[in-house]
């Protein structure tokens, strides 16, 4: 590969992202968005006309070759793929900083493939976006991925297959509209497993007896929970089997009017606290939040929909104030640590 003399191009996925980085990096540096992918595979419909009535044309993936795909540059990226290129033309160097998973390594791929550069290619890679990221991640390069770029092919192909062929079973035995897919139709059926659990399920009465109580001198209450009668632990719930039957060992089942026999007896005397422990408690802080508790923790407390909390975490990823929010990790960067 020649090497121009330009400045080094550096290639992200998004405007906002490219705007930060790019004030990371300084004048020898220009950085432009690829705004997502730039690549896929047509509808069918879009293929060449002498394709059509070939391997690729159910699919735009031949499935009797290994399923190798049929990639087409999208409509709507072809102009920006023309920019890129021209940029490229008066680059010394291509740093594809895609993120780093599946997606993006498969963009990154996208890219090299459809720039075609003449010049040497790095593959940048960082999961936050702060000046010592930035920095660290220019010096450190890596080639791209082959098994990440696999794998997002395998996802993008088993997507069209499945889709394709299972959504027109649908529209005959269903209705119209409805839609087939690799993980909603396994969802799906999960859901509809979990439903039937839940129906057959038969429910058990049992009561507990529960009390507020206040010591002498003290103006602050505990509570308190009845645990035994006579030496026999109070059955709770998971005493029960699925079928409504008393499974517990050695328990005392507490319906209504025995539960409320006790608590008049409670009442009739005063209580006593006959032994009090002193233990040293330390909680722990929470671990730095996955994909899946962020997006459980934005529905808890702010109602957000797991679509909406993505959206704000990647405007705030992109503006440097977090870490990549696609993970499984709740390792702490040495940045973040210190912070």
């Amino acid at each position: 590969m020649a090497a121009g003399k330009g400045r080094k191009l550096v290639i992200v996925e998004s405007p906002a992202k490219a705007k930060t980085i790019a004030g990371y990096l300084g004048g020898e540096f220009e950085v432009e968005a690829s705004v997502g992918h730039i690549r896929d595979l047509p509808n069918p419909s879009e293929l060449p006309a002498d394709m059509k009535k070939g391997p690729f044309g159910k699919f735009a993936v031949d499935v009797e070759n290994g399923f190798e795909p049929y990639y087409v540059v999208d409509p709507d990226k072809k102009k920006k793929v023309a920019e890129l290129k021209r940029l490229l033309k008066d680059s010394s160097e291509l740093y594809l900083a895609t993120d780093e998973d599946r997606e993006g390594e498969a963009i990154a791929w996208h890219l090299l493939e459809a720039l075609k550069p003449r010049v040497p290619v790095k593959r940048m890679v960082f999961h936050e976006i702060t000046r010592e990221a930035i920095q660290r991640a220019v010096n450190d390069t890596r080639e791209i991925d082959s098994a990440m770029v696999d794998a997002q092919e395998t996802r993008r192909i088993l997507d069209r297959l499945y889709g394709y062929e299972v959504s027109p079973v649908l529209w005959r035995k269903v209705r119209q509209g409805l839609s087939a897919g690799r993980v909603q139709s396994v969802a799906t059926r999960m859901v509809v497993e979990r439903e039937r659990e839940r129906m057959a399920f038969v429910r058990a009465s049992y009561w507990d007896v529960e009390g507020d109580f206040t010591p002498d001198g003290a103006s602050q209450q505990f509570t308190a929970r009845l645990a035994a009668v006579d030496g026999a632990r109070v059955a709770t719930g998971r005493d029960f089997a699925d079928d409504g039957r008393l499974v517990g060992k050695g328990v005392v089942h507490l319906d209504e009017a025995l539960a409320t026999r006790i608590a008049e007896a409670c009442l009739a005397q005063r209580a006593r606290v006959t032994d009090v422990q002193e233990k040293p408690y330390t909680r722990r802080p929470s671990a730095p939040f996955t994909t899946s508790t962020l997006q459980q923790e934005a529905s808890r407390k702010l109602r957000l929909s797991s679509k909406n909390a993505m959206r704000v975490a990647q405007r705030l990823y992109e503006n440097g104030y977090i870490t990549y929010m696609r993970t499984d990790s709740t390792t702490l960067s040495d940045a973040a640590t210190t912070a």
